[in-house]
């Protein structure tokens, strides 16, 4: 990496290397678009539960199974989105690979700054449980490749519907469209991944948004590489 670019990468009052901007970057985008994500669920959720449809029709009928269709079909597209392999997209994936290929920008030694005491103590204890627990002093490469690899094994279904009849009108598809159980485990996901990373790179919970996840409000700190997913 050119000097420049590592002197970018510098907190210059304390002299501590910190995650280059792009991460940063990278999260603000991936949050806004899984709170919207979890957003949307949830108005489908209170519509589907009150059977609050067009017309006040029942539920399970056309219009419900209209809204329905409409609803899953933009969950789909929004998944695939944060799966994107192209380099130019502001993807979950994107950010996971540039972690992944980059691990010694996130330093225990960055995500302690400032703290003391117990406080530290404990954040210490959760870096290396979540990050790093081969103690190497930096995040462990394993661990978001393993997450990478469980939100792709999760959302392949999905991605290849997409591709196939959504994004694309190919002549010959094989997919078929995803169940909403495997929506919801795809989202669930994602909001579990995304409470992980944004305590590893917020630490003090400067995080831009609040999206609903599986576990609340308090962070997700899974055991070991790649344990938010199967």
């Amino acid at each position: 990496m050119p000097a420049d670019a590592l002197q970018g990468n510098n907190d210059d009052s304390a002299g501590v290397r910190r995650p280059p901007a792009d991460w940063f970057v990278l999260l603000e985008r991936v949050t806004a678009e899984i709170a919207a994500l979890l957003g949307n669920r949830r108005i489908w959720r209170d519509l589907h539960a009150r059977g609050a449809a067009l017309e006040s029709e029942a539920p399970g009928g056309p219009a419900t199974s209209w809204l329905a269709g409409l609803y899953y079909r933009d969950a789909a597209l929004g998944i695939r989105r944060m799966v994107d392999g192209d380099r130019r997209t502001g993807s979950f994936k994107q950010l996971l690979q540039k972690m992944a290929e980059e691990p010694k920008y996130l330093a225990e030694e960055w995500f302690l700054h400032g703290s003391t005491g117990p406080h530290r103590e404990d954040l210490a204890a959760a870096f290396r449980e979540t990050a790093d627990p081969q103690r190497f002093g930096h995040l462990n490469p394993a661990v978001p490749r393993a997450d990478l690899a469980a939100l792709s094994g999760r959302t392949a279904g999905i991605k290849c519907w997409v591709d196939q009849h959504i994004t694309h009108a190919q002549l010959d598809p094989h997919s078929t469209q995803p169940p909403p159980s495997d929506i919801d485990a795809a989202l669930d996901l994602l909001a579990a991944l995304l409470e992980k990373y944004t305590f590893l790179l917020r630490p003090n919970g400067a995080d831009p948004a609040q999206p609903e996840g599986p576990g609340g409000a308090e962070p997700i700190r899974p055991e070991g590489p790649g344990a938010a997913g199967d």
